[in-house]
């Protein structure tokens, strides 16, 4: 199984597209998957300010999407740490 993506995806957030470079993977603990890692882009943009009812979503290279959240980052620094919510839009079906 392929537990980990580094590369480009498309941010959708705030009604807008963003570019940014993905370090993501896929945990499995007693069972249960989960995902998450960093995202890269534009250091002017906010990932704190998207409104609270507009998720944040990724789009691989391949199409698939899934929603995440930030959860740690500095404003200007264009790097955020992101926990995934649902199915990684990465790694093997299986």
């Amino acid at each position: 199984m392929t537990n980990s993506y580094q590369g480009p995806v498309v941010v959708l957030m705030g009604g807008r597209e963003h570019y940014a470079n993905a370090d993501l993977s896929i945990h499995v603990e007693n069972g249960l998957k989960s995902w998450d890692g960093t995202l890269e882009s534009d250091p002017s943009l906010d990932w704190f300010d998207a409104p609270a009812a507009d998720e944040a979503r990724l789009r691989m290279p391949d199409g698939r999407e899934g929603q995440f959240f930030a959860t740690a980052g500095s404003l200007g620094s264009g790097r955020v740490e992101i926990q995934g919510s649902g199915p990684a839009p990465f790694g093997d079906s299986a």
